[in-house]
């Protein structure tokens, strides 16, 4: 399984510091040997994934909560795909999410309402499709768990696996105690991906708004499993080389920086270079399903 976590930016300024670019958007790309995915885990920037044909290589999107930076640039990936008869694209989330999103959004003031434009054939240009917590089900090929996690609006962590190996996205999220259960309870869990927002001497700011520090990471490490990789992201910019510092300070061998860009390989399987190998072909056009909730 390779997870990549997609850059915020349309170039890459060199750092003088010597530490990763800043990341002010989330977007993942997740994609498995075993013939899952690509499958995207929120959408902050991947309208930036590249041309309108590598775009639609991705299956699926599912969607982690409502807040600004894991949604921006999902109108430019759903725009690129008009063009690639994928109607309706298939959008994953939580029934409040969902309700965010209509609400707020797609409300024809924001941007405009996916869900009542149709092709010419009747079909919508968007569907979106409720994930329930605690309730499994398989998205682009994974098999997947959602659980709640601790921030002020309805956020949801994600356990998904290949069949072979599986990786747990926490989201933003203070301490959680469910995220520990799923890590350890769940099968085959070689790499869990958390986040640490803000120094320490901002944790006034960061638990009341459900985010991590380094000194609130190390305490959750604490809770981690033997042989389960700490994958941290989420880096507010401001305080990024701060934070670095401060994470590397914990000395802690199971933790690794995602840098954006950047591919890693979860599970046993040799790790490969450069960007993920999306297929040659995106896939066939879903079927409307009537019994989807719209």
């Amino acid at each position: 399984m390779h997870l990549r976590l997609l850059p915020s930016a349309f170039h890459r300024i060199p750092a003088t510091d010597g530490l990763p670019p800043s990341q002010p958007l989330t977007s993942f790309i997740l994609r498995s040997d075993l013939g899952p995915g690509p499958l995207a885990v929120d959408a902050g920037s991947l309208g930036m994934v590249g041309e309108a044909e590598d775009m639609a290589r991705i299956r699926d999107v599912l969607l982690t909560h409502a807040h600004i930076d894991h949604i921006a640039t999902l109108p430019m990936w759903l725009e690129a795909l008009l063009s690639k008869d994928r109607a309706p694209i298939p959008v994953h989330a939580t029934k409040e999410t969902i309700e965010a999103l209509r609400a707020h959004f797609f409300n024809d003031v924001i941007f405009p309402n996916f869900e009542e434009l149709k092709e010419e054939d009747g079909r919508p240009l968007m569907q979106f499709r409720m994930v329930s917590p605690e309730e499994p089900c398989e998205i682009a090929g994974f098999e997947v768990l959602g659980f709640r996690v601790d921030h002020p609006v309805p956020t949801t962590g994600y356990w998904i696996s290949d069949g072979e190996d599986a990786v747990v996205f926490a989201s933003d999220s203070g301490p959680t105690e469910r995220l520990w259960e799923v890590v350890r309870d769940q099968p085959n869990v070689r790499a869990v991906v958390l986040e640490t927002s803000f120094p320490d001497w901002m944790e006034h700011i960061a638990r009341p708004s459900g985010h991590l520090t380094p000194m609130l990471l190390g305490e959750e490490l604490r809770k981690v499993p033997d042989g389960v990789r700490v994958l941290i992201t989420h880096m507010k910019p401001a305080y990024r080389g701060e934070i670095i510092r401060c994470v590397e300070a914990l000395r802690d061998p199971r933790v690794e920086l995602l840098e954006p860009g950047s591919e890693v390989t979860i599970g046993g399987v040799t790790p490969s270079s450069g960007p993920p190998s999306l297929p040659a072909h995106p896939p066939e056009p879903l079927p409307v399903d009537p019994s989807r909730p719209r």
